[in-house]
C-alpha cells in the first residue's frame, strides 16, 4: 500500500518546521519567540546601533539602553510581514501585558496563581504572606492569609494575625469605589503628583553634558594610542595617561547610568499613574465584585497592620488606607 503523499508530506513539512530554531534546536523557547515578534527586521526596517561600545581598546560591546542615540530605517529591505502586521502584534503584546497587570516595557511579568500572591506583606516584619486554606475538608472552609515569618517560626518571631481573603478582596472593592467616586480630584491629584517628581528628576542636560566630556575623552584615547603606535611618546607617559583618561572615563560612565537610571524610574512612574489613569477613566461603574484585572494593574502592594487594618500602595506610590469598622 502506497503511503499518502500529502499526508506524509504535511508531516515532514511540520517536523522540518518544528526542529527549524537559529540554534538547530527542536523546542522554541518564549524568548526567541518574543525575540521574533518584536524584531523590526520583518516589516522591513532596521535599527541601528542597537549596542555600544564600552572600552575603546577591548572593542567590547553592550546593548544600548539609551547610552547613544539609535537611528530607524524605515523600507531598509524586503519585508516578510506588513507594517500594519507588526503594528498589530505590538498591541497584542501591551493589550495581554494590561490583562495580567503589568505595565507596557515592565519586565516583572505576573504569573501567579492567585491575583493577591507577592503583593501581600506583615505590617510587623514586612514579610509576605503566603495563602492558607483553613477546615478544607468540611463546611466551614476558609480561605486565609498569614505572615510567613508566624507560619514558618511561630507566633514568638511575628504575632500578626491571619486575614480573610474576601475581606482582603472586599477591601479593595471599597478603596477602588472611593477613588472612582471622586474620579476627577483623584486624576488631578496624579497629575499634580507626577509632574512633581518629574519636576525634580530632570537630568537630560546633565547626560548631555556627560556625554560630551566621555567622546572628549575617547578623542584623546584615541591620539595617545596614536603615539604610542608611532613611538612618540615614552612608555611610562603613555601608561600613566592611559589610566587617568580610562579612569575618568570609567567616573563618567558611572554618573551616566546613575542618571539614566533616574530617567528609567522618571519613566516608569509616569507609565504607572498614566496607567492607572486609563483604568479609572475607562470604568465606567463602581464594583460590585473583586475585579482581579483591575486589582492587578492597579495596585503595588497590601501592607497587613491588623485583620482590620490595611495600607494599599498604587502603583504610582500613591498609599491608601483601609480600616474595616
Amino acid at each position: 500500500m502506497q503511503p499518502d503523499l500529502s499526508t506524509l508530506r504535511d508531516s515532514q513539512c511540520k517536523n522540518a518546521f518544528v526542529s527549524n530554531t537559529v540554534t538547530g534546536g527542536d523546542k522554541w523557547w518564549d524568548s526567541s519567540i518574543t525575540l521574533i515578534l518584536t524584531n523590526e527586521k520583518y516589516y522591513g526596517a532596521l535599527l541601528q546601533q542597537k549596542t555600544v561600545t564600552v572600552d575603546f581598546l577591548t572593542h567590547k560591546r553592550i546593548k544600548n539602553r539609551g547610552q547613544e542615540q539609535q537611528y530607524l530605517i524605515e523600507d531598509n529591505h524586503e519585508p516578510i510581514i506588513s507594517k500594519a502586521m507588526f503594528d498589530e502584534v505590538q498591541k497584542e503584546k501591551d493589550r495581554r501585558a494590561k490583562l495580567k497587570g503589568n505595565i507596557i516595557g515592565d519586565r516583572n511579568k505576573y504569573f501567579s496563581k492567585y491575583p493577591l500572591s507577592g503583593k501581600v506583606f506583615c505590617g510587623c516584619c514586612d514579610a509576605n504572606f503566603k495563602r492558607r486554606t483553613w477546615n478544607s475538608n468540611n463546611t466551614s472552609k476558609k480561605v486565609v492569609w498569614q505572615c510567613r515569618t508566624y507560619v514558618n517560626e511561630g507566633k514568638e518571631a511575628c504575632d500578626a494575625k491571619a486575614v480573610d481573603e474576601l475581606e482582603l478582596q472586599d477591601a479593595f472593592v471599597r478603596v477602588f469605589n472611593r477613588m472612582h467616586e471622586n474620579k476627577e480630584g483623584f486624576i488631578r491629584t496624579l497629575k499634580a503628583n507626577i509632574e512633581t517628581v518629574l519636576s525634580k528628576r530632570n537630568g537630560h542636560e546633565s547626560i548631555l553634558k556627560i556625554e560630551q566630556q566621555m567622546e572628549q575623552l575617547k578623542s584623546d584615547l584615541k591620539g595617545l594610542v596614536n603615539l604610542k603606535l608611532r613611538d612618540q611618546i615614552e612608555e611610562s607617559v603613555y601608561v600613566e595617561e592611559n589610566a587617568r583618561i580610562s579612569d575618568e572615563l570609567n567616573e563618567l560612565r558611572q554618573k551616566k547610568v546613575l542618571f539614566e537610571e533616574d530617567n528609567d524610574k522618571k519613566a516608569e512612574i509616569k507609565n504607572r499613574v498614566d496607567e492607572i489613569i486609563q483604568v479609572l477613566s475607562m470604568r465606567q461603574d463602581l464594583l460590585e465584585q473583586f475585579d482581579e484585572n483591575i486589582f492587578n494593574a492597579l495596585v503595588e502592594k497590601i501592607t497587613i497592620l491588623s485583620p482590620a487594618h490595611f495600607i494599599f500602595s498604587l502603583k504610582s506610590g500613591l498609599e491608601i488606607e483601609e480600616i474595616i469598622s
